[in-house]
């Protein structure tokens, strides 16, 4: 763990897998890094070789907060989701097939409400509300959309989005959400608290942009889409930066703390890299980086960690 401001170690923690990730989430509000990685257990008797995932959660000391029971393999298991611990199958999204949460101290579980048979996501939990969308096949539209339970409350539902939408991503204490009917995309954004829409923007593909994926940054207000990389100020609707002519192609990795992580499309089999940039600007404050991005803001820095690379930077004034 290093300080992101100061760049100076506060702790090292030994990790055997190489190829551990490393995520950024909460503890009931508090945020925490949370280290996912793959152990192999040798055979032993009749019980073949196999490996086990799990989660080590630690704080902003680099103490250790919690650890995954022993179980699991290489997809589902116990994992840390915002302060609680939930069984279910990690995806890129977050946690599916998750039917109820408990405290980290193994306290009596808070059950969801509905589809817990079926197939479910779990996209995040923040400030003991969990952001869940149901995705079986058989629900209806109304059971589709995302919901919000509040777990302080035994699990009763919060709020409902009033309708579904084609892309959602978990950006601090909002949801960012997106739809396109082919001429123009309308972005949305959910307070997670109430779940009330708290702004938004539409953006016309005679533009020439494209906000099929994208990322919010909630330190500067600005929403990022690529396809081609494009600022847009959330509360406005307007582009920050023109389109830079011949620009790489990237992919928006994340935005946090006024500072945005692209990866830089590479030839086949080359190792990837990153750029950092003033999501405001869009001043490039890093290229070239082996890097890949953690959502860590301190002090107005930035910290990415990845294979023993640490880099720390500060928004432009």
């Amino acid at each position: 763990m290093i300080d992101a401001a100061t760049g100076k170690e506060l702790k090292s923690i030994p990790i055997e897998d190489e190829d551990a990730t490393l995520r950024a989430d909460t503890d009931h509000g508090k945020p925490v890094a949370v280290v996912r990685h793959r152990r192999q257990l040798a055979a032993s008797g009749l019980t073949a070789e196999s490996s086990q995932v799990s989660d080590l959660v630690i704080d902003e000391t680099g103490s250790e907060v919690w650890r995954s029971p022993e179980g699991g393999n290489g997809s589902s298991g116990t994992f840390f989701i915002g302060g609680y611990a939930a069984e279910g199958e990690a995806d890129g999204a977050g946690l599916s097939n998750v039917s109820k949460l408990s405290t980290l101290a193994g306290e009596q579980a808070v059950a969801l409400p509905i589809g817990a048979e079926e197939e479910n996501s779990l996209l995040g939990v923040i400030k003991d509300k969990a952001v869940y969308r149901p995705r079986g096949m058989l629900l209806d539209e109304e059971a589709a959309v995302v919901h919000g339970f509040d777990l302080s409350k035994g699990g009763s539902l919060a709020w409902r989005l009033p309708r579904d939408v084609q892309g959602r991503t978990i950006v601090g204490d909002f949801l960012l959400t997106w739809q396109s009917d082919g001429m123009s995309s309308t972005h949305s954004l959910y307070d997670l608290m109430t779940g009330e829409r708290v702004g938004g923007f539409e953006v016309s593909n005679s533009v020439g942009v494209r906000c099929a994926t994208s990322a919010f940054d909630a330190d500067s207000d600005t929403v990022l889409c690529d396809d081609p990389l494009t600022l847009i100020d959330s509360r406005t609707g307007k582009l920050l930066v023109p389109t830079v002519e011949n620009q790489r192609e990237v992919s928006v990795e994340s935005a946090f703390g006024g500072i945005a992580y692209l990866k830089v499309k590479q030839e086949q089999g080359a190792e990837p890299l990153y750029l950092a940039l003033d999501d405001k600007t869009g001043k490039v404050l890093g290229d070239n980086l082996p890097a890949a991005p953690l959502a860590v803001s301190t002090d107005g820095y930035a910290l990415i960690w990845h294979k023993l690379h640490a880099f720390g930077f500060k928004r432009a004034a």
